[in-house]
């Protein structure tokens, strides 16, 4: 709109960076502005404006538009077809790079400009080719230029004398060294000599900056390493040339070391000019909470981190040295649109059109790891300094600032040095070459884990100790280092062992200090003495006294060697402070280690706090997490409460989804605290210190992102946690078994059998892990510790009271591997596989019990007898006490029992409880009535999931409750239901079941909040802070009442128990498709923290006992019909689910007959089957009727024929009756139609009277209608004589001329009136005055005597003409008045005002005379014609009332002929009805005399295929329901 109103052209870079919608708006914007400038005329106005988006905006046809882009590169979209038609495409070649550096060499003032610009192209092409291909390289003319500047800058510093070529070959060597890596360095100084043979020019330094950089790094305590110095010194050179520099190298290369170093340096230098360095990292936020975006809701401006930051930057008025420091992780989208401040332009724009500069003053250092998510574009437009690890001089500064820091006595400090010298670089190289870690370490990770390690076993008293004894020295560096250094090694994905592979190695290569030959150097411990021994013995090593009547499994961690040798090394990091990381394969105890660890810190010396990522977690979602345990301490300062030390455990560290460029924000949020002890409060953009605070975090390398980032687990030191080896396990689940048999009593013998035990569940662990291997569709075939833990746990169900034999034991066991190891296998194939290793297992562990009657003998058959064991055999609403279910009767009754019950209370189930449902109610009751058991049922549609659930839960006595999702129910929506839930499990202390199924899981992220109750119970954001002081308070009774402390952190502690404790989630999931697998692997605790019970597909008497019961209702003609239908049913779904593996292996797709489909045969067939019998029926009953009809018509013929005869008589006697009476009404309507004319003519006449009459009326009226105007100008001129007046012209001896005369025709008008002034008036009979009675005396005697009557008299003037009572010579006589010349109102008005009133009342008065004269007449004609029309109307009246008399007559002469008419027609119609109904019911029994015959015999062939539906209806059924996927 803008360019199109004002003519401009403008310029769209990157313009493909664009979203596609974005480009299809722009397409139909530009494709409008086009046609417009197409349709341009100049002479046309209406063609000077064009319409955008429903807005007309004016047109200027010399507007245009410009597109520049890279196509091809990262988070670039493709232009819409639409688009790239409107612009012509123009391919940009590339430049002549010899000749843009001969001229540039010219500008700089090179003489020998043409020859050196063909060795600089020959270079930048060799080292194209030639060098490795890093991502960082950039040998294009951004390069070039940045080089060829610095190349004139050191030609005009240089000495006299200096050649150019070497001057040149300084600026290429010394400019490129920076980033190129150590394998290039040959080859790049290779290419240098050969084209610069003889020249090799000192690099020309600051020394004053070299000699700041080495003073800083004393300051800062960090060995001066020449490398690091020359980093730091190569930095400040880049930051010279570039205002954008690039720093980047692995994790631990010393970038951030390289950037402070020389921060601290120029502030040495110039102390005036300090450095003032702001950092962030870019990817903790999204790209548009980093540079501001426009709300759509509200449409205001968010101003963006990054924007703010540089913006507040640029405020302040100094112009110090400042630094931008993005240290994080490269990706398209928030590195493109730094593009504008990378380049010469310096320049943010931002969406809200604001344009912050980066002044001059001013830098941006990008610390990252790689460029491999950034384009061409960005990489060329910064200077690159890359830093190698390869040297390792990074381990060995570290090593070196450590020694130097610690003040170590000499000797020490020597003993170590040697010591490092030692082991470390030949342990670093053979680590590289043959181990494996469980993730990768980086060289400086495995070092400070070493330093640490020697921090806390180095202790001024074992330091003391060691200046006497320098072996007690080595063999405290040599148990740290290996540690350090073998920590993170296990099994590899091949089987190897890569701890007990280093230890052979240790073991080899170093013989000062000597490990025991038994084991490997991980098993033992250090003692004060400097011998080794078993971990037993060290002080991390405490036996645990288990009593399962106080304690439960899951809160007790039993000691091991390989526990107590983790925990001793995390003991003492997390004293250190330090991050701690454990990394192991699901269910190897990571989580268990942890929170015993965390359990045994004092709550004033470290405060702990569990999070639990997921596939959802973001930056800001943990951010508000672990804020939610801190303090605000200052201003900008937060911290845990009191003195106390926070330890944040992030379990799952990488699980949450990576973007794109495998980058995740939770992650760089994580590795910014540890950076730089801070991060950026996100709605008020301001920095937020954060200390006192570490992190122990635990991770499966083999789920979510398999890794994190490098630059974060260099933070960490990390242990493998590997599955506890076999002496380990019996250890832990010997302390369990004996404190539960021994503290409850149990009999000698089941105590004896705890070996056994033990051996068999290891047995039958190893055998089905070695054979149910984990894939991709059995993902869920991952058997670890906690399916061990399963089996003990089960056997601590067991009370004294009911088991009292070895055998009962052994049974019981036998019940529990299979509840836990066979519940959870697909296909019946499998659980004979099971069945046949818990065969071999049990008769080597109890042969003497008979264990087999409870497996089937051969695959495919049944067991002897069930192996049950549940909490109800007591009966429905007992105690639950766990015991054997002896038979299936007896099952069956209980459930049968609880059924009914249910049914009485909540909605009607009709449920079929075969066998296999039983079972898994008694699966289910088993796993919810454990305390935070939860329930994970897979299965397909129709298996009974959520049926079986809610009946397992109503026998357990708990409430079901479950969401009700409609289409606007979302995460507010499921939080509000998970609190009511948690209220009443945490609060009320009551049971509840949360039935989750699948179809429920509208939005993915409800498994966030469901995986974290699973986990741990504890939902972060579940309460907002004033609604968890809610729960607390609500809580305090209970809490007192069990003992805890009345603080808010063990309160909600508390709660959160409980609710473990009384909340159990049962979920229910269909395996179909890849939706159930991909939720389990983003969300883990979906399978780790559940209980899996697999649906198999139904057995045989299972499908035959439910459509069994479905057809229970139906009508079969006999029990022989009823037997084979029911016997078919589940056979033709037995027969179809083997097609289906037969069309899979012949077509290779899946296809799924489900209990689903076959509940919908049922239906389907029950419908079919209703439907064809009811056409049936309705065709029987048809016939039926026909037949019944045919019948009664034959009966019904003959009654017609007499009723016809009688009713033809009877309407020729109505005929005659009719004729009768119209010929009377003839005649009478002669007589009417006379009388009738008669009227009409004497109607005519008065019509034409009182025509004109009216007309007479219309004319009398206007003339008089004319008349009105004179009399009320008369009126009208009495109105405005003045008395006073009047009587002044009394007083008047002699009155100016005319005035006499008026007054004279007024006296000759009222003459011989019979007013009071009339009569005074001196008149003749005739009522003339005479001549000499008209002076003017006599006027003055007589009209001004008594002047208001005068006028009174004269207003009443009219009124006396009007009743005729002024003589008619008065208006003749007053006549010669009028027609004097001087008788005008103007004239006399100019002589006396009184006197011209007068006269214009005489002139209209007169006026009104003339016309009522002339109206009179007429007067006289209407008043004759009003006479005549009253005389019409009376004779008009007398005819019309005899006409009116003539028409009643004849109306009631017409009525009774129509009456007659009606009744003769009626009875003529009804014996024609009669003949025609009895001819076609003659003709009907005749035509269909042959159809009698016929129907009945249909009628006996319907009976006889009412019985054929029962099959045809199930054989369409059956096709119908599983025809369709094949």
């Amino acid at each position: 709109k803008g360019l199109a109103a004002s003519g401009s052209w403008g310029c769209f870079d990157e313009f493909n960076r664009l979203i596609p919608e974005v480009l299809s708006v722009c397409s139909v914007q530009f494709k409008a502005v086009c046609v417009g400038v197409k349709g341009f005329v100049l002479e046309d106005e209406s063609t000077h404006v064009v319409t955008v988006d429903g807005d007309t905006v004016s047109l200027v046809p010399k507007c245009g538009a410009f597109i520049t882009m890279n196509p091809g590169y990262l988070g670039r979209s493709a232009l819409p077809e639409g688009l790239k038609a409107l612009f012509r495409p123009m391919t940009v070649m590339v430049p002549d790079l010899v000749l843009i550096c001969e001229n540039f060499l010219m500008a700089e003032g090179f003489a020998e400009a043409k020859v050196l610009a063909s060795k600089f192209y020959s270079l930048y092409s060799l080292l194209k080719d030639l060098l490795s291909k890093q991502e960082h390289y950039d040998w294009g003319l951004r390069a070039i230029k940045s080089v060829l500047v610095v190349a004139g800058q050191l030609l005009r510093g240089a000495t006299e004398g200096t050649q150019e070529a070497e001057v040149l070959m300084r600026a290429l060597r010394d400019f490129n060294i920076p980033k190129i890596v150590k394998v290039d360095e040959v080859v790049f100084f290779g290419l240098l000599g050969d084209l610069f043979p003889g020249l090799n020019p000192e690099r020309v330094m600051d020394k004053n900056l070299e000699s700041c950089v080495i003073k800083a790094c004393e300051r800062l305590g960090f060995y001066g390493h020449e490398t690091t110095v020359l980093k730091s010194v190569q930095l400040q050179e880049l930051l010279d040339i570039r205002h954008c520099v690039f720093c980047m190298g692995p994790a631990g290369s010393a970038k951030s070391t390289s950037w402070k170093i020389l921060q601290e340096a120029r502030n040495i230098m110039k102390p005036d000019m300090k450095v003032k360095v702001t950092d962030l990292n870019p990817k903790v936020l999204p790209t548009q909470d980093l540079y501001g975006y426009i709300n759509m809701a509200t449409r205001e401006w968010k101003d963006g981190l990054l924007s703010n930051i540089m913006r507040a930057l640029g405020q302040i008025e100094d112009e110090n040295p400042k630094w931008i420091m993005l240290d994080g992780d490269l990706d398209a989208n928030w590195i493109e649109s730094m593009n504008s401040v990378m380049d010469d332009n310096r320049m943010l724009t931002l969406a809200s059109n604001e344009r912050i500069p980066l002044k001059p003053y001013m830098r941006m250092i990008f610390e990252i790891r790689d460029l491999k998510h950034a384009t061409p574009a960005t990489t060329s437009r910064a200077g690159i300094l890359y830093i190698s690890t390869d040297t390792g001089f990074q381990w060995r500064s570290i090593i070196a600032s450590w020694v130097s820091k610690n003040e170590f006595e000499e000797s020490i400090a020597t003993a170590l040095t040697a010591h490092f010298e030692k082991y470390v670089p030949s342990t670093l190289k053979f680590f590289s070459k043959s181990m494996t870690p469980i993730v990768h370490c980086e060289d400086t990770s495995m070092v400070m884990s070493l330093l640490r390690f020697l921090e806390n076993q180095l202790t001024p008293e074992v330091l003391k100790t060691c200046e006497e004894n320098k072996e007690l020295l080595e063999a405290n560096f040599v148990f740290c280092s290996v540690w350090a250094f073998g920590a993170a090694l296990s099994i590899g994905d091949d089987g190897t062992d890569y701890k007990k592979t280093f230890s052979d190695w240790w073991k080899r290569s170093f013989k000062t200090v000597t490990f025991p030959n038994k084991d490997s150097v991980f098993d033992y411990y250090l003692m004060a003495d400097g011998t080794f021994d078993a971990w037993e013995e060290s002080p991390a090593f405490s036996k645990v006294e288990f009593d399962s009547r106080t304690m439960s499994m899951s809160e007790v961690t039993v000691a091991t060697s390989e526990t107590a040798s983790v925990t001793y090394w995390m003991q003492a990091l997390v004293n250190g402070g330090y991050p701690i990381m454990l990394c192991g394969l699901s269910g190897t105890g990571k989580t268990q280690m942890v929170n015993g660890l965390l359990q045994s810190f004092k709550p004033e010396d470290h405060l702990s706090l569990s999070i639990n990522m997921n596939f959802y977690s973001s930056g800001t979602a943990l951010q508000a997490i672990m804020e939610t345990a801190l303090q605000k301490q200052t201003a900008s300062t937060f911290g845990p409460p009191g003195g106390a030390k926070m330890v944040y455990f992030i379990d799952d560290l990488n699980l949450p989804m990576v973007d794109a460029y495998n980058t995740q924000s939770a992650i760089a949020l994580v590795r910014q605290h540890l950076d730089y002890t801070h991060w950026y409060d996100p709605i008020k953009l301001s920095l937020k210190t954060i200390v006192n605070c570490q992190y122990i975090a635990a991770m499966n390398p083999t789920a979510g992102s398999f890794l994190i980032n490098p630059r974060l687990q260099r933070w960490f030191t990390t242990f493998a946690q590997a599955m506890p080896n076999l002496s380990s396990l019996s250890t832990i689940y010997q302390t369990f078994l004996e404190g539960h048999y021994v503290s409850n009593g149990f009999e000698q013998e089941i105590v004896a059998k705890i070996p056994d035990l033990i051996k068999a569940t290891l047995a039958v662990h190893k055998d089905v892990t070695e054979t149910f291997r984990k894939t991709a569709a059995n993902f869920h075939y991952e058997f670890n510790i906690r399916h061990l833990a399963g089996v003990f746990s089960g056997l601590l169900m067991a009370k004294a009271q009911r088991f009292n034999t070895a055998e009962k034991t052994a049974f019981v066991w036998c019940h529990e591997c299979e509840r836990v190891y066979g519940d959870r296998l697909v296909s019946y194939a499998h659980l004979d596989q099971f069945y046949a290793i818990m065969m071999n297992q049990a008769k080597k562990a109890f042969g003497t019990f008979n264990t087999g009657r409870f497996y089937p003998a051969q695959p495919g058959e049944a067991a002897q007898d069930i192996l049950i064991f549940s909490h109800f055999g007591d009966g429905i609403g007992e105690d639950p006490v766990y015991d054997k279910i002896e038979n299936v009767h007896d099952l069956s009754v209980l459930l049968e029992a609880g059924l009914e019950d249910y049914n009485e209370t909540n909605v009607q189930m009709d449920l079929v409880l075969f066998e296999d449902a039983m079972r898994h109610i008694c699966k289910i009751t088993r796993v919810i009535n454990n305390p935070a058991g939860h329930a994970l049922l897979v299965g397909v549609g129709g298996s009974g999931k959520q049926s079986l659930s809610k009946l397992a839960s109503h026998i357990c006595g708990f409430s079901t409750m479950s969401i009700q999702i409609s289409a606007t129910y979302g995460i507010g929506d499921l939080k509000t239901d998970l609190q009511s839930m948690y209220r009443k499990a945490g609060i009320n202390q009551v049971g509840v079941a949360f039935l989750f199924t699948d179809n429920q899981i509208t939005n993915e992220k409800f498994l966030v909040y469901l995986n974290d109750l699973l986990n741990s119970g504890n939902i972060a954001d579940l309460y907002a802070p004033d609604e968890k002081d809610t729960v607390c308070n609500d809580i305090i009774s209970k809490a007192k009442a069990a003992g805890v402390q009345l603080e808010p952190p063990a309160l909600y502690a508390y709660f959160i128990s409980q609710v473990r404790r009384n909340l159990h989630v049962i979920l229910c999931c269909s395996p179909v498709g890849d939706a159930f697998r991909n939720r389990c692997l983003k969300f883990p605790a979906l399978v780790n923290c559940t209980v899996i019970d697999w649906f198999q597909p139904w057995p045989e008497e299972a499908l035959y006992s439910v459509g069994k019961k479905a057809l229970a209702d139906l009508e079969f003609e006999n029990d022989d019909a009823r037997n084979g239908i029911e016997k078919f049913l589940p056979a033709s779904f037995k027969h179809v689910e083997a097609m289906q593996i037969k069309f899979k292996q012949m077509e290779n797709r899946e296809v799924y007959t489900t209990p689903k489909s076959y509940l919908e045969l049922l239906a389907l067939y029950k419908l079919l089957l209703a439907d064809t019998r009811g056409k049936n029926d309705v065709a029987q009953a048809r016939l039926l009727n026909g037949i019944q009809k045919l019948n009664e018509c034959a009966s019904i013929v003959d009654s017609l024929k007499a009723d016809v005869a009688i009713k033809l008589e009877q309407a020729g006697e109505k005929a005659a009756i009719a004729n009768g009476i119209a010929t009377t009404v003839q005649a009478e309507k002669e007589v009417v139609e006379m009388e009738t004319e008669n009227a009409n003519i004497e109607a005519a006449k008065v019509a034409q009277i009182q025509t004109d009459v009216t007309a007479q009326a219309s004319s009398a009226e206007a003339d008089l209608a004319a008349a009105e105007p004179a009399v009320e100008a008369a009126m009208a001129a009495l109105d405005t004589l003045d008395i006073k007046a009047l009587g002044n012209c009394k007083s008047m001896m002699k009155p100016p001329p005319g005035v006499d005369d008026v007054f004279a025709s007024v006296m000759v008008l009222m003459a011989g009136c019979q007013t009071p002034t009339g009569k005074l008036i001196p008149a003749e009979k005739s009522g003339k005055v005479r001549e000499k009675n008209r002076d003017w005396g006599t006027c003055k005697k007589v009209l001004l005597g008594n002047i208001p009557q005068l006028v009174a008299d004269l207003k009443l003037l009219k009124d006396e003409y009007d009743a005729g009572r002024v003589p008619h010579v008065n208006w003749k006589e007053v006549r010669p008045f009028i027609a004097l010349e001087h008788f005008k109102v103007e004239i006399i008005m100019g002589k006396n005002p009184a006197a011209a009133g007068l006269t214009n009342f005489v002139l209209n008065i007169v006026n009104y005379y003339d016309i009522v004269v002339t109206v009179e007449p007429k007067r006289k004609a209407l008043a004759e014609a009003k006479d005549t029309l009253a005389a019409a109307n009376e004779k008009l009246a007398l005819v019309k009332e005899k006409v009116h008399e003539l028409q009643l007559k004849l109306a009631k002469l017409t009525a009774e002929l129509d009456a007659a008419t009606k009744s003769r027609l009626e009875a003529e119609a009804v014996v024609a009805k009669g003949k025609m109904k009895l001819d076609l019911a003659q003709r009907l029994i005749k035509a269909l005399s042959s159809e009698n015959v016929r129907w009945n015999k249909g009628v006996q062939q319907l009976k006889e295929s009412r019985m054929n539906l029962i099959g045809d209806s199930l054989l369409s059924a059956a096709f119908i329901s599983y025809i369709g996927p094949f």
